[in-house]
């Protein structure tokens, strides 16, 4: 484990976006019309904005990317840095742009159709990583949109004791190397049905947990949208029911349950307790358009989850209460 006076909580490689968002009563017909109610333009991507959320839930972020010189990069970089992640390992590539995305937001069935094109995104480079940055962290985070620096940066972190998140996506790229490199795998049950043929949490979580504990891996979590998520460890198997609020935009959801658990492991939290934070936050964030204008503080989430559970929680100790 890194020490406590890192530099920061989450370091994080992987993939960042410029998100554009509409919001829709009803999802259209084909060659119909419609007028939108709504519609926002913030930054997105799986671990940009999990960095977003450690960082408004209180934690030290940093960020390591190639994006591109243009508008919709200078937009997706200035809001990372408003945020309080930290942009100075960003390198920008001249006549290069960003990961951008088209988000439709169904209300009626609290859903959203993603759309995104990686025509003119650069490559982070496995130079950009090194082993005194990745050693400033008490916590790495990645995802597969940049696979060889982000296998580059988990070799650094598990040679280092510094514990390694993945977030992995079927839209990604090939999986296989940091499955092998991680510790604490966080997956959609899309993803464990595409690559074990399961069905339920249960199982597919099951089936994640016996390959990576192979590989020295630690946790499994697979997570299911409304339906909850479910965690295995070698002595843990843990259901995490999701938290019933008014749903208006479920995007990004799952990145900022990533960035919740990412800054629990860091901080060295009870998995229990990184279960109940990562699932109260991602809720939260649900009641705003758009993936990271809903996400919440710290002191919101630990107020929701009083109301909700009952219970009191605590993030102060090494190992949290419950």
């Amino acid at each position: 484990m890194s020490q406590i006076n890192s530099t920061y909580d989450v370091l994080g490689i992987g993939c960042c976006a410029l998100d554009i968002t509409f919001e829709l009563e009803t999802y259209p017909e084909p060659d119909e019309k419609v007028r939108v109610p709504s519609y926002g333009i913030q930054g997105g991507g799986l671990v940009a904005t999990a960095l977003v959320a450690v960082a408004r839930l209180g934690g030290r972020s940093a960020f390591i990317a190639s994006l591109g010189d243009d508008s919709f990069a200078q937009f997706a970089v200035d809001e990372l840095e408003d945020q309080g992640v930290d942009i100075r390992y960003i390198r920008r590539v001249p006549g290069k742009s960003i990961l951008t995305a088209l988000i439709i937001a169904d209300r009626s069935a609290g859903t959203r159709t993603v759309l995104f094109s990686e025509q003119n995104q650069p490559k982070t480079e496995p130079a950009q990583v090194t082993e005194e940055l990745v050693g400033s962290a008490r916590c790495l985070h990645v995802d597969n949109f940049q696979p060889e620096a982000a296998a580059k940066a988990a070799e650094i972190a598990r040679s280092a004791g510094v514990p390694v998140t993945v977030d992995l996506e079927t839209g990604g790229k090939d999986p296989d190397l940091l499955l092998e490199l991680g510790e604490y795998v966080i997956v959609s049950l899309e993803f464990v049905r595409n690559r074990f043929g399961t069905e339920g949490m249960r199982e597919g979580v099951k089936a994640l947990f016996d390959e990576i504990s192979c590989h020295g891996g630690r946790v499994a979590v697979v997570t299911n949208g409304g339906q909850g998520a479910f965690l295995k460890a070698a002595d843990l198997e843990y259901y995490q029911p999701a938290y019933a609020v008014d749903v208006v935009d479920s995007t990004g959801c799952g990145d900022v349950f990533h960035g919740a658990f990412a800054l629990g492991v860091a901080r060295g939290w009870d998995l229990k307790i990184i279960m109940r934070v990562s699932s109260a936050t991602a809720a939260l964030k649900t009641r705003k358009l758009g993936g990271r204008a809903g996400i919440p503080d710290m002191d919101e989430v630990t107020r929701f989850l009083e109301n909700r559970d009952g219970k009191s929680v605590s993030t102060d100790g090494p190992a949290g209460e419950v």
